[in-house]
């Protein structure tokens, strides 16, 4: 009975053997260059903003993103914040922007120009115009509107638009205007000017303002405070794209002594629940399948060793 039983053990073993390492194999094509040890935190900067994939913090904060101490980061390279004094803030080509709001649903941020923001003040800082780095996921959104600051300018323009606290010598003047503005100077004014900026600011902050006899700066300077809005785009294609198509999530990583950043899929704390609920892969199936070969063959060995003991009984 012993010698009958022992082939028995070894070829379930090696169907389940085979079975596990199919599904194991159909696992790690699920998740290309998968680092199943590594995990992608989210964090807490200050009290109203969670921040977490594809946002990430750079834990080094007197550091770029180029040079950082850190070995490995989970999120998009350009989606980098830092937390300085408890407020997370954006680095972008055009300068420091601090971030209010993350709504992950909508895939979208809110954010102010550190440059211009200033509760006291009622003339307007005007800053910079907004530049995204090259290739970054992000974008305006529809509700972002546009003031148009045209700064120490040699025409008269509309009395309405005037910003005069930013007139300075007496002799050169300096205005403003909202997308839409009928009466927007001529796109060659803007040689006559020292400067011509496109601040981003909500579209509702502007609702209401210009009309009758208020001034424009009555809804200007609380809609640069206010701020405005960024979406980003997931990854679409190259290794990033296929990552997340995989259920995996993008960072980078390096090795020793600081030596260049290479592209990382890391494996999200319930990616083993998301491959829990997908339909069995086909190499599972196919061991399923081969056990229940297996189960009726051994019923047909045992049903014949029962037979063959009655008749020697």
């Amino acid at each position: 009975m012993p010698l009958e039983r022992s082939p028995l053990r070894v070829l379930l073993f090696v169907f389940s053997s085979l079975g596990a390492a199919g599904t194991a194999a159909a696992t790690e094509r699920r998740i290309p260059n998968a680092t199943a040890s590594a995990t992608c935190p989210s964090y807490r900067c200050g009290h109203a903003v969670d921040i977490r994939y594809p946002f990430w913090i750079d834990d080094d904060a007197n550091a770029s993103a180029g040079n950082s101490s850190a070995s490995h980061y989970c999120g998009y390279p350009s989606l980098r914040l830092e937390c300085r004094r408890d407020t997370p803030v954006l680095p972008l080509p055009s300068g420091d922007y601090a971030v209010t709001h993350i709504l992950y649903g909508d895939r979208t941020v809110s954010l102010f120009d550190l440059g211009v923001f200033s509760r006291s003040n009622t003339c307007p800082l005007v800053g910079r115009n907004l530049s995204l780095p090259a290739g970054s996921p992000l974008s305006l959104t529809a509700r972002d509107a546009n003031l148009t600051f045209f700064v120490h300018c040699s025409f008269v323009g509309i009395p309405a638009h005037l910003v005069a606290c930013l007139e300075g010598d007496g002799r050169h003047h300096s205005y403003v205007f909202r997308d839409g503005d009928e009466l927007a100077p001529p796109r060659g004014y803007a040689g006559l000017c020292q400067d011509v900026v496109g601040m981003p600011v909500l579209r509702r902050s502007l609702l209401g303002a210009g009309g009758g006899a208020s001034s424009p700066l009555d809804a200007v300077v609380p809609a640069l405070n206010m701020g405005f809005e960024l979406s980003w785009r997931p990854v679409a294609d190259g290794e990033c794209g296929r990552c997340e198509r995989a259920g995996g999530l993008c960072g980078r990583r390096r090795g020793a002594g600081n030596g260049p950043w290479t592209f990382a899929c890391f494996r999200a704390a319930a990616t083993a629940a998301w491959i829990a609920s997908k339909r069995p892969s086909t190499h599972a199936c196919s061991s399923l399948l081969l056990l229940c070969v297996l189960d009726f063959w051994c019923a047909k060995v045992l049903m014949g060793l029962t037979i063959r003991s009655s008749a020697h009984a």
